[in-house]
């Protein structure tokens, strides 16, 4: 009947199905996600700011290991190793392209407390308004919490 009307091929028929069951199911999960947190907004004190340069790009690929799970060495930190955000790192290598958190692109972030609940968190900027902000600004911040674990998505200077 479908192909009668449209003149589709099977094969053209099992994509077309295919095609409109997939964009469901991508709706669908859209929907739960966004139904998964709660919108916030509020006034936030700034608490210090962090420029990241981007990561030099890399040629090769990462290899597959065989073994599943890696091995972890614990050691005590070094006298001349900070920690940051879970990070160790010398301090000479923070927001340098070979700090641990760099990406492929630059990186303005802005650290916050939220001024009614106390709750301090990072919320990445735009270069212009992260030179504008100094410390002690109060800013207007909005963010997105997961309703079951309270992580902060999204979040962004208004």
């Amino acid at each position: 009947m479908l192909r009668a009307k449209l003149g589709l091929t099977r094969s053209n028929q099992v994509t077309e199905m295919l095609r409109t069951s997939v964009l469901t199911c991508a709706a669908a999960f859209l929907v739960m996600a966004m139904a998964g947190c709660e919108k916030n907004r509020g006034e936030a004190l700034v608490l210090s700011k962090e420029h990241i340069d981007a990561a030099p790009p890399t040629t090769e690929t990462p290899k597959a290991q065989s073994d599943s799970s890696p091995k972890v060495e614990i050691r005590e930190m070094a006298d001349d190793e900070i920690a940051v955000e879970g990070y160790v790192m010398k301090p000479e290598v923070r927001g340098t392209s070979r700090d641990p958190r760099a990406l492929q692109h630059e990186q303005w972030i802005v650290k916050v407390r939220m001024l009614d609940n106390g709750r301090t968190f990072q919320v990445p900027a735009n270069q212009t308004k992260w030179e504008k902000l100094r410390e002690n600004d109060r800013v207007k911040v909005k963010y997105r919490t997961g309703k079951y674990t309270g992580t902060v998505w999204s979040a962004e200077i208004e």
